[in-house]
């Protein structure tokens, strides 16, 4: 088999999980938002076996392509697979948590905590980051001034 094949094959097979597990995790995390919304426990309790089922859904898909891409002889990025074996081990974690928990609301609730807390974080790196490249950007408009002016007095100066 060709190794650029094999490999184009394994980066289409990650972006088609991708795009299906991010379709789960949404509806993971909107029907945790529901099962806290909810005052009816019967109904809260349907939601909250849709979580789990939701949960076990994830961590099968997970599996699934950590699987995939640990096959062959070349390995696939340690990153991307670091990545997904913790976003496997979150999701088990919540799955028993949810399971053995006897407040599963208080449960669920820590979940989204947890969740917005990662997101907060995310965006304020990004942030940051974006910050520090305008800050760069306008040293270097700064410096590209400066030398042309510098320039241009050495130059009005010598004649």
């Amino acid at each position: 088999m060709d190794v650029k094949k094999f490999q184009e094959s394994r980066e289409s097979t990650l972006k088609t999980f991708q795009t299906k597990f991010n379709e789960i995790q949404t509806t993971y995390n909107s029907t945790i938002l529901a099962a806290i919304q909810e005052t009816d426990p019967d109904k809260q309790n349907t939601l909250v076996e849709q979580i789990l089922s939701l949960n076990t859904e994830m961590s099968s898909e997970l599996k699934d392509i950590l699987a995939t891409l640990n096959a062959g002889n070349t390995k696939f990025s340690p990153t991307t697979l670091n990545e997904l074996t913790e976003k496997l081990i979150q999701y088990q974690k919540q799955y028993d948590e949810i399971n053995k928990g006897k407040d599963r609301v208080q449960t669920l609730q820590m979940i989204l905590t947890t969740t917005r807390k990662k997101l907060h974080d995310t965006v304020w790196m990004y942030n940051f980051y974006l910050a520090a490249l305008l800050l760069l950007i306008c040293i270097i408009i700064f410096m590209i001034i400066k030398n042309s002016v510098v320039s241009a007095v050495s130059l009005t100066g010598s004649s």
